[in-house]
């Protein structure tokens, strides 16, 4: 298979209502001069998602896994055939809002070969900052998170890394999985992500993973738009999965409780 610049992933499950938008939204603003591939990875959904990407024209390629195993697994099913420099990972609730967001990202990479992972300024459709940059969590970041998002708000400011206004290039203990842009060989060297996680702190893990062997960067000079659903605050059954992502996530790197 022919070496491409680009990659790019979504996994879907039941997202007839917002796929449209985001797989038009990145074909549409992937720089002319890039070549790519979108991979739209199905955890079995049981409406028409791919029905609706069947019709979208690109170069995209679905891949059907008939099975439901979680964000990681399905982003790891594609790990074998990806041939590109770059690869994205993107939620289905993405919009680009133009082709210079994305060339601003490779650009950066392209002269900063240090850098392993790139996470953009992710802004709500109002254009709110979503402040999804994190230090590595604690047990006490992440409860009192679940309790409520104004219970030792000071703490909570502190774990989303409010104080740095989100104006400037820094380093990432965790950046948010809604949108990542990997270094391919980096992504490939460390398997993807872990699919031990179904849902939820995969993208801490990753990110750590990827500052053993190179940088995770925030890059506040690209930016994307997010329609953004934190179902863990609203549902028992996403709760339960939060909590045993973070069983996995704090044997995995020790238990820090404060």
């Amino acid at each position: 298979m022919e070496p491409i610049d680009l990659s790019l992933a979504i996994v879907t499950y039941n997202n007839s209502k917002i796929i449209k938008d985001t797989v038009i939204s990145l074909v549409e603003n992937i720089p002319a001069d890039y070549s790519y591939k979108l991979y739209i990875i199905d955890n079995e959904s049981k409406d028409n998602t791919l029905d609706i990407v069947r019709k979208i024209e690109g170069n995209i390629e679905i891949v059907e896994l008939g099975v439901n195993k979680g964000f990681g697994y399905g982003h790891n099913a594609i790990l074998d055939v990806i041939n590109s420099k770059y690869h994205f990972v993107v939620n289905p609730d993405i919009q680009i809002e133009n082709s210079d967001q994305i060339k601003n990202m490779i650009e950066y990479l392209d002269k900063n070969q240090e850098i392993g992972m790139l996470s953009p300024l992710i802004l709500s459709p109002d254009l709110s900052i979503q402040y999804l940059c994190k230090t590595n969590p604690t047990v006490f970041d992440m409860l009192i998170r679940r309790i409520s998002p104004n219970l030792f708000k000071q703490r909570q400011d502190k774990y989303v890394m409010k104080e740095t206004g989100y104006n400037k290039i820094m380093k990432l203990d965790y950046a948010t999985g809604s949108f990542m842009v990997f270094r391919s060989d980096i992504y490939k060297k460390l398997k993807g992500f872990d699919d031990a996680f179904f849902m939820y702190l995969e993208d801490a893990d990753i990110t750590r993973r990827v500052n053993q062997i190179s940088q995770a960067i925030f890059y506040p000079e690209a930016r994307v738009i997010h329609a953004w659903e934190r179902s863990g605050h609203k549902s028992l059954k996403f709760a339960k999965i939060t909590v045993l992502s973070m069983f996995i996530y704090f044997n995995k790197w020790g238990w820090k409780f404060i």
